[in-house]
């Protein structure tokens, strides 16, 4: 048993010995112009942000943290709602990590808009860059997809809605979003 203990107590040391060496930083570059491109400042990038929860600029809580919902805009037609996913979660995020898996996105055709206390509903009509269901595309690593869904306008009237996709099961998690709002200035 002593044996032993000490077999494990010399493992412990000599596995951490060997992390202790120093790291090399990176290195020098030759010409320092090729690495500097002028930007926006930070004011400029902060005030550009949209982070969800969101409530203050209305873009809603969604159910799954893979799910950004970047914009909202109703043209004369539709209600339009401008989503991002990525399949490694949120890069800006604390637990975001890279992963090799894949997922398998799309969206319901019974997908709809709910006013705020209301039983209207108004449908999905069309989506660009995400397959209906039950075609599906398979997303892999940390890509990120960007997707349009079109649904049937909301009314003038209406401040506040959630998008229902449907109801979340061990097998699959739906995409709901809620607390949304439109601001007359998303309205073309």
């Amino acid at each position: 048993m002593k044996t032993l203990l000490y077999l494990i107590f010399g493992v412990l040391v000599v596995s951490a010995c060997r992390f202790t060496r120093p790291v090399t930083g990176p290195a020098t570059p030759v010409d320092e112009a090729e690495y500097y491109a002028p930007g926006p400042t930070s004011a400029e990038v902060i005030s550009s942000r949209k982070l969800l929860p969101d409530p203050i600029n209305g873009l809603g809580k969604t159910n799954d943290p893979a799910i950004r919902l970047t914009d909202i805009r109703q043209t004369p037609s539709y209600t339009v709602l401008y989503v991002t996913f990525s399949h490694g979660g949120d890069p800006r995020s604390s637990d975001y990590s890279y992963t090799s898996s894949a997922s398998e996105i799309s969206i319901k055709p019974k997908s709809v808009l709910v006013p705020h206390d209301s039983k209207d509903t108004y449908k999905l009509v069309k989506a660009t860059g995400i397959p209906l269901s039950p075609n599906s595309r398979e997303v892999r690593g940390n890509e990120r997809v960007t997707f349009v869904l079109y649904f049937e306008r909301l009314p003038d009237s209406v401040d506040q809605f959630a998008m229902f996709e449907c109801k979340s099961s061990w097998m699959e998690t739906c995409w709901n979003i809620t607390g949304m709002r439109l601001t007359s200035e998303k309205k073309l």
